[in-house]
């Protein structure tokens, strides 16, 4: 995928985002990215690594939420065959996989002491060993992390180590909801809705002014993951989830106007498309403004 694509929208907010990415991008240090769940922190990620130095070695994603217990620690560092019950052979944990790349951390914030303690090891001295070897392997990996816990809550709480907290350094990148950059969501919406046509073999089905509309006055409390899954909806049944009609609305479109004219450079066409409001609305309102 190519980068420009990773994360869209020319709202102020998200070039905003987009820059202190290609600023810490070219820095060799590990980067904390913040927000709330479905805002892209996997996609901020990713553009952090293929803009990077790093760009030609790995990415590798280890979401530590997902992983069950027990399984957090050889997923990391790897394991020896017959290190525990089902280890049948030899494998490369995350760190391994990332030499020379990327490891992206989802999740951080729920990490187990065994696993903050290795985490550690790998920070201070670029090294680790696998579950039931003694073998101390080193490896060159930048580490990208996400949380949705408020870690230094949990540093005051003694839930994270807090010398791991500081070695990981304060270099941050914040994910907006979506409902902070609605005028986004035209771009977005046309997008996702022609990736999932895309895999699905099918034709684009565009996007109407009144399905625009719908869109716009959503507060999508489940961000742009909310977004993908409502157009997966649009593409297999031809409408929205009923959710999008019944669920928190936005503020007024008319408070909006401004910030999506300038991404639209004026052009109140466009603009009226993003709003998604007619022309004429528009254009009276604007009008009203003026008076």
């Amino acid at each position: 995928m190519a980068y420009q694509t990773l994360l869209l929208g020319q709202s102020q907010l998200m070039q905003r985002v987009r820059e202190r990415i290609e600023m810490l991008a070219r820095l060799p240090w590990h980067v904390r990215i913040e927000g709330p769940s479905g805002s892209g922190k996997n996609l901020a990620a990713r553009l952090l690594h293929v803009l990077s130095a790093r760009a030609r070695g790995p990415f590798v994603v280890c979401s530590l939420a997902m992983l069950p217990d027990g399984i957090e620690l050889a997923e990391l560092v790897g394991h020896r065959r017959g290190a525990y019950t089902g280890a049948v052979e030899d494998r490369a944990g995350a760190f391994e996989r990332a030499h020379s790349g990327t490891l992206f951390l989802n999740e951080i914030g729920t990490a187990s002491s065994e696993a903050q303690k290795a985490l550690l090891q790998l920070v201070d001295e670029g090294a680790f060993h696998r579950m039931g070897e003694e073998r101390v392997r080193s490896v060159d990996v930048r580490i990208a992390f996400a949380t949705n816990e408020d870690l230094d809550a949990q540093v005051s709480s003694g839930l994270f180590r807090e010398d791991l907290y500081h070695r990981l350094g304060m270099l941050v990148v914040q994910m907006p909801a979506l409902a902070e950059h609605l005028e986004d969501i035209p771009q977005l919406a046309e997008h996702l809705l022609s990736a999932k046509c895309r895999q699905a073999g099918l034709s684009v089905a565009p996007l109407t002014a009144a399905d625009m509309q719908r869109l716009m006055a959503y507060a999508w409390p489940g961000n742009v993951r909310q977004l993908d899954r409502a157009m997966e909806h649009y593409v297999a049944f031809g409408t929205f989830p009923d959710t999008i009609d019944r669920g928190p609305r936005t503020s007024d479109w008319r408070e909006r106007i401004d910030e999506v004219l300038r991404c639209c450079a004026g052009n109140k066409t466009a603009a009226a498309r993003a709003l998604g409001v007619s022309r004429k609305l528009l254009y009276e309102e604007l009008k009203r403004r003026e008076a």
